[in-house]
């Protein structure tokens, strides 16, 4: 635990520089945007500069999204005495598995719930627990499938719904072993989702 708030500490300042850096870039690219519209188009290499500044602020929009979901992971594991946000942290989630979803090539997508939905359990423990049922889920996806997570509440509890292949298929790979593991020791309630289909994750409802 300690080990996880001071390397959290050490990447949060990180990614603070890093989000100054691109935002720095974004000024410069958007300068030269204006200088070229000023006076550019008899220039003969306009078009290629225009399209090269539209590559390079796509880039810095990605990069600014990147770190700000590694900005949240750094503090993820601190304790608030409300509780994790449920969809904050599965945003930050999602937008960091994306790239391993792709590399299975699936799509991940995620249905928020209603703002300010919380649990007991901190950002890191909630975060850690979804990933384990997408890893799972990835290693049975056929190319080309959608894996949907979806937030919801019932009964006053924060519900993590995953659809996803047949709830037995789950069971069978190895990273459910470790995601029933962690449900246990932080009281995670798992069961089918509807039809047998997924799997559903109910969180601990907050303290208070």
């Amino acid at each position: 635990m300690r080990d996880a708030l001071f390397m959290g500490k050490l990447t949060a300042s990180a990614t603070h520089e890093m989000q100054n850096i691109l935002a720095t870039i974004r000024e410069s690219s958007g300068l030269m945007e204006d200088l070229l519209a000023m006076g550019g188009e008899d220039f003969k290499h306009a078009e290629r500069f225009k399209k090269g500044l539209r590559v390079l602020a796509e880039q810095v929009e990605r990069g600014m999204a990147l770190s700000e979901q590694l900005n949240y992971c750094a503090h993820a594991p601190e304790a608030g005495p409300a509780g994790a946000d449920v969809n904050e942290a599965l945003r930050a989630l999602t937008g960091l598995m994306h790239r391993q979803a792709a590399r299975s090539r699936v799509g991940l997508e995620l249905s928020p719930g209603r703002t300010g939905l919380r649990t007991a359990l901190r950002p890191v423990e909630v975060m850690e627990a979804v990933a384990l049922a997408v890893e799972a889920a990835l290693g049975l996806l056929p190319p080309g499938s959608q894996l949907r997570l979806c937030v919801e509440e019932q009964g006053g509890l924060a519900v993590v719904r995953l659809f996803a292949p047949g709830f037995e298929a789950l069971r069978e790979t190895p990273a459910w072993t470790g995601l029933s593991a962690q449900a246990r020791s932080l009281g995670i309630g798992l069961s089918p989702g509807p039809g047998g289909l997924g799997a559903v994750l109910a969180l601990p409802r907050p303290v208070a």
